[in-house]
């Protein structure tokens, strides 16, 4: 693949000629070998990306036809995705990542914080906190609180859990298309 600048001949041409595929996006002319004839069909992990990614089109173009969702995603347009569409696809494709989760403040007290750092590529639309006991059994559960720099997110605890032994922290962290990524801390 190569970016064409300053050639007047290609400049607002896109198709094949030959063996060649000139295509336009944004202001910039892409030339690259044209795609040849499938040789084998396609493998389930690929059909299930394409899958993914035609889902992520359809997410994407729901949307940018919402003013609400085109300007939220306006709000990430850059050098590498030019328009609010790319973001949203982006965003699609990208689950959050739970990059770490401080339980040292937490001893079973109500009150007490468990801070999260989550990051997504876009933004991380909510974090859930779950606290389970030896038994699986939901003992807590509740939404952390954003923090002012975008990263962390914080929930203090609402129930005494007199026994920590055996007790789990369950972290999921959701972005705004539902990717989702879950973290277990047993206690």
């Amino acid at each position: 693949m190569a970016r064409v600048t300053g050639n007047s001949l290609l400049r607002g041409l896109s198709g094949t000629l030959g063996n060649i595929t000139v295509r336009q996006v944004g202001d910039q002319t892409i030339v690259s070998v044209a795609e040849g004839p499938k040789k084998a069909p396609r493998s389930p992990k690929q059909q299930e990306h394409l899958d993914r990614f035609a889902a992520a089109k359809r997410w994407a173009t729901a949307q940018v036809l919402d003013p609400a969702g085109y300007a939220l995603y306006a709000t990430g347009v850059d050098d590498r995705h030019g328009a609010p569409y790319h973001v949203a696809v982006a965003d699609y494709m990208h689950a959050p990542t739970i990059t770490a989760t401080d339980l040292s403040a937490y001893h079973g007290q109500p009150g007490q914080l468990i801070r999260v750092r989550a990051t997504d590529n876009f933004a991380v639309a909510a974090v859930v906190i779950r606290i389970l006991g030896p038994d699986q059994q939901l003992l807590e559960t509740g939404p952390a609180q954003p923090q002012p720099d975008g990263l962390h997110w914080l929930y203090p605890a609402q129930t005494l859990i007199p026994t920590l032994p055996g007790t789990t922290v369950e972290v999921r962290a959701t972005d705004r298309p539902g990717n989702a990524a879950l973290a277990r801390y047993p206690l």
